[in-house]
């Protein structure tokens, strides 16, 4: 992104905010920037919160140093038919590979053999156009987003995404190519690219 040029957060983005403000902030800024492909700083996500008043406020976890309800009640509550013992695999386990949809984005979720940074677990899932991305063209760079080409989160074949820069990005939003009609959306992805183009050209100039 230019420099000098503050993020404009999209509505799915502020969406996603909103809805983890719960979060501490530094957890919360490595999900959005993990889940949208940016490198927002922690300093920007805490600001824009609170520009909102999303704050983090009484969620019903444990915060660092708070003690459980039942610390010092040893023996109180006994296990039950519905506790999982140990080694026990829970029936409702989803294998490798199973996919949902975002309730959220909208985006396809599949789970995939990778530790998930936040819980420790063995699997996680992630966006699949992400997964089929790197699969072929290895981990997307620092700095740069995947888009559909045809603007349909659900299309996640390999032609039909493709890898820009957040300022392009950000202009092809800008642009609204998503909603132009599906002959004239090529038309639409040019221009933007054009039009960054140009702004870091005289940028450089000048």
């Amino acid at each position: 992104m230019p420099k000098g040029v503050c993020h404009q957060y999209t509505e799915e983005q502020k969406t996603f905010l909103k809805d983890h403000a719960f979060l501490p902030r530094k957890e919360l800024t490595e999900q959005f920037n993990s889940r949208f492909g940016l490198e927002q700083t922690q300093k920007a996500i805490s600001a824009y919160c609170k520009r909102y008043g999303w704050l983090t406020g009484r969620t019903g976890c444990f915060e660092k140093g708070e003690l459980p309800w039942n610390t010092g009640t040893k023996g109180v509550c006994k296990p039950n038919t519905g506790s999982f013992q140990s080694g026990q695999v829970p029936h409702n386990k989803k294998p490798i590979g199973h996919e949902r949809i975002c309730s959220k984005d909208g985006y396809i979720l599949i789970n995939v053999a990778e530790q998930n940074p936040y819980t420790g677990a063995k699997t996680r899932y992630r966006p699949k156009h992400y997964v089929i991305w790197e699969q072929e063209h290895g981990p997307v760079p620092k700095g740069m987003i995947l888009r559909f080409i045809d603007g349909d989160k659900l299309n996640c074949k390999l032609s039909n995404l493709e890898c820009v820069s957040q300022s392009v990005n950000l202009r092809m939003n800008q642009n609204r190519v998503n909603d132009l009609p599906s002959e004239l959306k090529e038309t639409g992805r040019l221009v933007s690219k054009l039009e960054v183009a140009t702004f870091e050209t005289n940028k450089r100039i000048n």
